[in-house]
């Protein structure tokens, strides 16, 4: 399940003091004294009380005068610019009783969703009483990653992100159902980026049956292959299929072997070159081979 990290009873600091020493050191969410120092700050920055409610009004006179947004989405204030490998935000979580919920519905805000996350984060409660999760865990590195398939999910615990707790959600491992609060709540988000993450899946589950869902976030490749065969079939081809035979990152070999699945002629072909590439890869990569062959 996602980890609380206890920190040591925090000193408020500035937006510009948390953006700062972040800047310094970095977020590197594989390191766990990164991740005390990141935690550290996180809890330091929620517990001045002022910030937010100013830069929340900073905007909107920005905006009345005419200047440019904040570029993200409605849910969501940035905090800061990003950086490289990371950037901050604050996100806001209504009610069931506020308007934006009656008029957009609970799947907007991805309450009584069960997900996974294809990206490192910490979080911390900072306002109101906080939502409440259903926190799970899954071991990845025995997912194949298909809509359908039965996955272990390891019920642990029910909590609140109630202001001042921290925690650290690692990608890929921990799936929570969030439920809307009892009364408008926000959280501060520290969001870890790298480019890998853009050829990671990320997953809906169904606890009652205890399979895979939904593809929520799918690889970019995937996209990018199917484009570049259908615009440029002839160029395309001699690169996707060196992507297919050979890159280092077998989700991405995946999505060229999928592209090239689709421009097989008939369903017996296509089954045939999908059990050929399953038979020169290993692990999982042969595993969304022959499950794809199974659709």
């Amino acid at each position: 399940m996602a980890l609380t990290l206890h920190t040591d009873p925090a000193q408020p600091c500035t937006l510009e003091e948390c953006l700062a020493a972040l800047d310094h050191t970095g977020f590197e969410p594989d390191d766990p004294n990164s991740v005390a120092h990141a935690a550290h700050w996180l809890a330091r920055l929620a517990a001045n009380r002022h910030f937010l409610g100013d830069l929340a009004l900073s905007r909107l006179q920005a905006a009345h005068v005419g200047q440019a947004g904040q570029g993200y989405t409605a849910q969501v204030m940035m905090l800061g610019a990003p950086r490289p490998g990371w950037f901050m935000r604050a996100a806001i979580w209504p009610s069931a009783q506020d308007a934006v919920m009656r008029d957009s519905g609970a799947a907007a805000f991805v309450y009584g969703l069960p997900h996974d996350h294809n990206f490192h984060f910490l979080t911390v409660g900072y306002h109101g009483p906080g939502y409440r999760s259903d926190h799970y865990e899954v071991d990845p590195e025995r997912m194949t990653g298909v809509v359908g398939e039965a996955v272990d999910l390891r019920f642990v615990e029910t909590s609140l992100l109630h202001p001042g707790r921290v925690m650290h959600y690692r990608a890929r491992r921990d799936v929570h159902c969030q439920y809307a609060p009892d009364t408008l709540s926000v959280s501060i988000n520290l969001m870890h980026s790298a480019p890998g993450q853009r050829w990671t899946d990320q997953f809906e589950y169904d606890l009652r049956r205890g399979t895979i869902s939904r593809v929520l976030t799918g690889c970019t490749a995937d996209t990018l292959c199917k484009l570049a065969t259908a615009l440029s079939p002839a160029a395309a081809l001699d690169v996707i299929e060196t992507i297919a035979r050979s890159h280092p990152v077998e989700r991405l070999r995946w999505s060229a072997i999928r592209a090239l699945a689709a421009e097989q002629p008939g369903t017996q072909a296509r089954a045939e070159f999908l059990d050929r590439q399953a038979a020169r890869a290993s692990g999982w990569l042969a595993r969304r081979c022959r499950a794809e062959i199974g659709d």
